[in-house]
């Protein structure tokens, strides 16, 4: 549904630009420069979009292998403690 949704409107924004881009020739060039800097600031959301991903995804990775260093200290942590428990 969601993706019939966003058909429908952006058939619906294309209608309504080229009723606007017929209807009022005078600002065409001002039309256009805002289609192209939304699709700057699009492009450009894409771009950091990624960037964040990629620096979010190393620094899983080093918290992940933080975290196994630090699992196998605690567990070789509690080992020692039930082991010097039993020989009570």
């Amino acid at each position: 549904m969601n993706r019939f949704l966003k058909t429908v409107l952006w058939f619906a924004a294309a209608f309504v630009g080229l009723f606007v881009w017929n209807a009022t020739p005078d600002f065409r060039p001002l039309i256009t420069w805002l289609i192209v800097g939304a699709l700057a600031c699009y492009a450009l959301s894409i771009i950091v979009g990624i960037t964040v991903r990629r620096a979010i995804s190393v620094e899983q990775l080093e918290m992940r292998s933080r975290l196994d260093l630090l699992d196998r200290k605690v567990t070789a942590l509690l080992k020692n403690a039930l082991e010097q428990r039993r020989v009570r």
